[in-house]
C-alpha cells in the first residue's frame, strides 16, 4: 500500500497501533524521518494488551528512540508474559542496541541527578504495575551545554484500572544531534573549500590562455606579395586535315528472346562508329521481350549483359549457371514460396534451395545445435517419435501450427506438397531466433554447394547488422559471386542495408518487387499473374461484441481455457476486478477478469513456472533441449491467508519454490531454484536451465481450418484479416528503462525496439519481444476497461516479454517472466519479485 492509502486508514482508526507502525515503517522507507515521528507522537492512548504496547514499541524503534522502544516491549511483556511475538522482538530489539553506539557507564549520583528525587509511593496490598520508559543521554562535552536529557518516565499501571495509557513522546539520544551538526559543519567546510579552489583555478587558467594568446601574436609573421603582372603565354595547335567520315550501312542486331513470359525485358545495348557511344532509349513495348533504341555500331556494350546465354527470374536477367536460392519462410512469405520456387526451376533446374525462419544477419558464436538439413519427403510431418525421448516436435512443425495462423491454408499446402516432391531442398533447424543468425549459416553452406550466384526472398522485416552484412559482402565480391536481392513487397531499412553491403558489392543488384512484378500495370488488372487482394473488411457490431460477458469462470467452448482433471484447488480470491484460483500440486493460477456488472469476460490470465533441460544426443538439434519435468512435491501447497508456497522438486531433483502473495488489486510471486553448480554435481548437463516464473495474457482467438473463433465473435468464427480488423483498438505498453540502454541496446534494436515507451497495437507484428521491461501494460476494450499492469518490485530486476515462438501479434497471446537463474541465492526476497495489478 502507498503511503496515501496508509495515511487514510489511520485516520479510519486512530486507535489501531498496527495500523500506525505500517504507515510508519512507510515514512520510513521513504526517507521522511520528521513525518514518521511526528506519527508516533500523534499516536492514541494505548489499551492494556499486549498486542498494541507491541506495535507502539516498533513504531518507537523505527524512528530510532530504541531505549523507549525497549521499556513499551517490557510493558508489553507484563501484560502477557507469554505472549512469543513480543519475546521475539525482545531479542531483535537488544541486538540493534547492542550494535549502537555503546552508552558511558555514569556513578550512582550521577543518576540520581537525572531522575526525579521524588519516590512514587506504592501502599501495601495494592495491585500495580511499574512500566519504565528509560532514555538515557550521552554526557555532556567540557563546556558545552547540551540538550536536557530525558527523564525516566514511570508509569504506575493499575490492575483494576482498564483507563488507556498515554505515551511520552519521542526523544533521542544527544550524541545523534551532535553527529548530525558535526556533520554538517563538515559539508559546509567542504563545500567553502571547493568553491575557493574552483575560482583560485579559473583564475590561473584566465591568465594562462592570455599569455599563450599574447605569445602567438607576437610569433606571427604577414607578407604581402609582391604586385607582379599575370604572364601570357600562347600556343597553336598544328594545322590538321579535315576528317571525312564515310557513309556506313547500319545494322540492327537481333537477340534471341529467353524469357518465358512477356514482360518488359530490362536490355539495354550499344553500337556506335564514332568515338563515343549512347545508350538506348527506352520504348514502352508490352508485346515484345526485346526493345530497341537509338544505337551505333560497332561499339563496347554499355548495360545489362544480352547475350542469349542470360537467364531470368520473373522477366528480371539474372548472370550464372549455379544458382544458390535462400527463401524466407516466415508467415507471412508463406503465399509466395511455391510460385517462386516453380520460376527458380523454369532457368534454375533442380537448384539448391534453403528455407530459412527468422532472416537476422548478426554476429554470433556458432552453435552446435544450428545445421542446415536435407529435406527427406517421409520426414515431412509435425511429430518425430523416438523411443528413448518420446514425442518431440520435428523441423516442419511450424508447418501444421504456425503458418497457418499467418496464411490462407491452401498457401500452406501448396508449401507442403513442394517440400515433398522437389528435390535438392534444405531446412535451417535450431533454436527459433538463432546464435549467429540464420543468413550467414545458409550462404556458407551454399558455397559449399560451389553455386556461382545468389538469390534471396524475403519480406527484409529483420534485423540485419551492418558490420556483418559488410563481412559477407566482402566474402561473397572475393568469391565473385553475384547476389540478387528480391523483397516480396515492399522494401524496408534492412533492404537497403543488405543492397549496399552485399549485393552491390558482389555486382548484383536489388530486383523489383514480387507483387509489384506479377501485379502488372495499375491500368489493366486482366494482365495481373496474382489476383487482387481483397480489402480489410470493417467490422460490423454484430460481427464483435467486445468483452462480451458471461456468467460462469470456466466456459465449455472448445477455445476456452480449462483446468486439468489433476489439479486441485488450493484456495479461491474473489475481488470486484477479478477471481484468483490456485491450484495444486504444481503451481498454477488461474486470474478470470470480470466487468462492471461482475460477469466474466476472456480467458483467464495464467501464473506458471518454468525450467530447460539439455538432452546433448538427442537426434535433432533444434530439440536437445526441453521442459524440464515435474516430479513430485517436496511439501503439500500451504496457504496462510496472505502467502501461498508451492514447494517442487522437478527432474534430476532440482527443487524449485514459489512464494505468491496476495493483494487488494494483484499479487506478486517469487522463487527460488537449486543452481546448475549444484545439479551438474548431481550429473545434470544443462548449462542454462533458464527457470522463471511468468504471467500469460490470453489470446483473444484460435483458428481452426482458417476460421477464428473467440469469446468476442461469432460462432461461424471469422477470417484473419477480420480479426485483426477487430483487435487494433487494443494495445500493450512496454517500458524500456533508459538508464540500462548499454545493458540492452543491443537485444531492443535486433527485436526492433526503442529505450522509453513502447506502444504496440493489438494487429501489430512483433518479431520477438524484448528483455530488460521494467513494466508492460494491457489494456483495450476487449478487457473491458481493466488494465492488466506488470512490473518488477526492485531495479535489481527486470521483467522479460515472450509469446513462446517467433513473428506473433499481441492478440495472440504474450507473457511477462521474471528470470534468476544465472541467481546462487536459496532464500526468497519479497522485494525483488514480479508484481501484477488489475486496474
Amino acid at each position: 500500500m502507498s503511503i496515501q492509502e496508509h495515511t487514510a486508514a489511520l485516520e479510519a482508526n486512530p486507535a489501531d497501533w498496527e495500523l500506525r507502525y505500517k504507515l510508519v515503517a512507510a515514512l520510513v522507507a521513504e526517507g521522511q524521518h520528521d513525518a514518521a515521528v511526528n506519527a508516533v507522537n500523534l499516536g492514541e492512548e494505548l489499551p492494556r494488551e499486549a498486542a498494541p504496547w507491541l506495535f507502539a514499541a516498533k513504531c518507537y524503534a523505527a524512528v530510532g528512540a530504541l531505549e523507549q522502544a525497549r521499556g513499551l516491549v517490557d510493558s508489553s511483556l507484563q501484560f502477557d508474559p507469554d505472549y512469543e511475538p513480543a519475546k521475539a522482538y525482545q531479542k531483535e530489539l537488544e541486538t540493534a542496541i547492542a550494535a549502537a553506539v555503546p552508552v558511558e557507564v555514569v556513578e550512582e549520583e550521577t543518576v540520581a541527578k537525572s531522575v526525579s528525587s521524588e519516590p512514587v509511593e506504592v501502599k501495601e496490598g495494592d495491585e500495580k504495575e511499574v512500566v519504565v520508559v528509560t532514555v538515557v543521554a550521552d554526557d555532556e562535552e567540557d563546556g558545552e551545554q547540551g540538550l536536557p536529557a530525558p527523564a525516566i518516565a514511570e508509569i504506575v499501571l493499575d490492575a483494576n484500572d482498564d483507563n488507556p495509557i498515554t505515551l511520552p513522546a519521542v526523544s533521542f539520544e544527544s550524541h545523534e544531534m551532535d553527529a548530525l551538526r558535526a556533520a554538517e559543519e563538515e559539508s559546509k567546510r567542504i563545500v567553502e573549500a571547493g568553491i575557493r579552489r574552483d575560482k583560485m583555478n579559473s583564475v590561473v587558467i584566465t591568465v594562462l590562455l592570455h599569455v599563450v594568446i599574447i605569445v602567438g601574436l607576437m610569433l606571427v609573421a604577414t607578407k604581402v606579395p609582391p604586385n607582379v603582372p599575370p604572364q601570357i603565354v600562347a600556343s597553336a595547335a598544328n594545322e590538321q586535315q579535315e576528317e571525312t567520315i564515310e557513309n556506313t550501312k547500319m545494322e540492327k542486331p537481333t537477340v534471341t528472346p529467353t524469357a518465358t513470359n512477356t514482360a518488359v525485358a530490362d536490355i539495354v545495348s550499344v553500337d556506335a562508329t564514332s568515338s563515343f557511344s549512347v545508350s538506348n532509349m527506352d520504348v514502352e513495348i508490352a508485346d515484345v521481350s526485346v526493345e530497341s533504341g537509338l544505337m551505333f555500331s560497332p561499339s563496347m556494350s554499355m548495360g545489362m549483359p544480352t547475350s542469349s546465354e542470360s537467364k531470368m527470374m520473373f522477366g528480371q536477367p539474372m548472370e550464372g549457371n549455379v544458382l544458390g536460392v535462400i527463401l524466407d519462410v516466415s508467415g507471412s512469405m508463406a503465399e509466395y514460396l511455391p510460385a517462386v520456387v516453380r520460376e527458380v526451376d523454369k532457368n534454375f533446374k533442380d537448384a539448391p534451395v534453403v528455407y530459412v525462419r527468422n532472416m537476422l544477419v548478426r554476429a554470433g558464436k556458432e552453435s552446435d545445435n544450428e545445421e542446415i538439413r536435407l529435406i527427406i519427403p517421409e520426414e515431412v510431418k509435425p511429430y518425430y517419435e523416438f523411443e528413448d525421448q518420446g514425442r518431440t516436435r520435428s523441423p516442419f512443425w511450424f508447418l501444421w501450427n504456425d503458418l497457418p495462423r499467418k496464411a490462407p491454408q491452401r498457401y500452406v499446402d501448396r508449401l507442403i506438397e513442394t517440400y515433398k516432391t522437389r528435390p535438392n531442398q534444405f531446412i535451417s533447424v535450431g533454436s527459433d531466433w538463432g546464435h549467429r543468425g540464420r543468413v550467414v549459416e545458409a550462404v556458407s553452406f551454399l558455397l559449399e554447394q560451389k553455386v556461382d550466384s545468389l538469390y534471396i526472398f524475403s519480406d527484409f522485416e529483420d534485423f540485419v547488422d551492418e558490420d556483418v552484412a559488410a563481412d559477407l559482402g566482402s566474402r561473397l565480391g572475393r568469391q565473385k559471386i553475384r547476389t540478387y536481392l528480391q523483397p516480396a513487397e515492399k522494401t524496408t531499412e534492412f533492404l537497403d542495408v543488405m543492397t549496399k553491403k552485399v549485393a552491390n558489392k558482389t555486382l548484383g543488384r536489388q530486383m523489383p518487387s514480387l507483387v509489384s512484378i506479377l501485379s502488372g500495370p495499375t491500368e489493366d488488372k486482366l494482365t495481373s499473374l496474382m489476383p487482387p487482394r481483397d480489402e480489410p473488411t470493417a467490422v460490423s457490431n454484430d460481427m464483435v461484441t467486445y468483452a462480451k460477458p458471461r456468467p460462469e469462470a470456466v466456459s465449455t467452448g472448445w477455445y476456452a481455457e480449462k483446468p486439468n482433471k489433476d489439479w486441485y484447488e488450493i484456495h479461491r480470491l474473489s475481488e470486484p476486478e477479478y477471481d484468483a484460483v490456485f491450484y495444486g500440486p504444481q503451481a498454477r493460477v488461474h486470474l478470470y477478469l470480470k466487468d462492471a456488472n461482475g460477469q466474466y469476460i476472456q480467458n483467464p490470465i495464467i501464473f506458471w513456472y518454468h525450467s530447460w533441460k539439455d538432452i546433448p544426443d538427442h537426434p535433432d538439434p533444434r530439440y536437445r533441449r526441453r521442459r524440464r519435468n515435474f516430479d513430485r512435491m517436496a511439501e503439500e501447497p500451504t496457504f496462510d491467508g496472505e502467502e501461498i508456497v508451492w514447494k517442487m522438486i522437478l527432474e534430476d531433483e532440482m527443487e524449485f519454490n514459489v512464494h505468491l502473495y496476495l493483494g487488494r488489486k494483484g499479487m506478486y510471486a517469487t522463487y527460488t531454484a537449486t543452481n546448475a553448480e549444484d545439479l551438474a554435481e548431481l550429473g545434470d548437463q544443462t548449462t542454462n536451465h533458464n527457470t522463471h516464473i511468468s504471467f500469460r495474457m490470453p489470446s483473444l482467438a484460435r483458428e481452426r481450418e482458417d476460421r477464428y473463433y473467440g469469446f468476442d465473435f461469432p460462432d461461424e468464427g471469422i477470417k484473419l484479416d477480420e480479426i485483426r480488423e477487430a483487435v487494433k483498438p487494443n494495445q500493450v505498453v512496454l517500458n524500456l528503462p533508459r538508464q540500462f540502454r548499454d545493458r540492452f541496446a543491443t537485444n531492443w534494436s535486433q527485436a526492433g525496439f526503442e529505450p522509453g515507451y513502447n506502444t504496440i497495437p493489438y494487429n501489430v507484428l512483433v518479431r520477438r519481444y524484448p528483455i530488460g521491461i521494467r513494466d508492460l501494460v494491457a489494456e483495450g476494450p476487449s478487457f473491458a476497461g481493466r488494465k492488466f499492469h506488470a512490473r518488477t518490485t526492485s531495479n535489481k530486476v527486470l521483467l522479460s516479454g515472450g509469446a513462446g515462438r517467433a513473428d506473433t501479434e499481441p492478440w495472440e497471446g504474450f507473457y511477462a517472466s521474471l528470470h534468476r537463474n544465472h541467481e546462487n541465492r536459496d532464500r526468497f526476497t519479497k522485494t525483488e519479485a514480479i508484481e501484477i495489478e488489475i486496474e
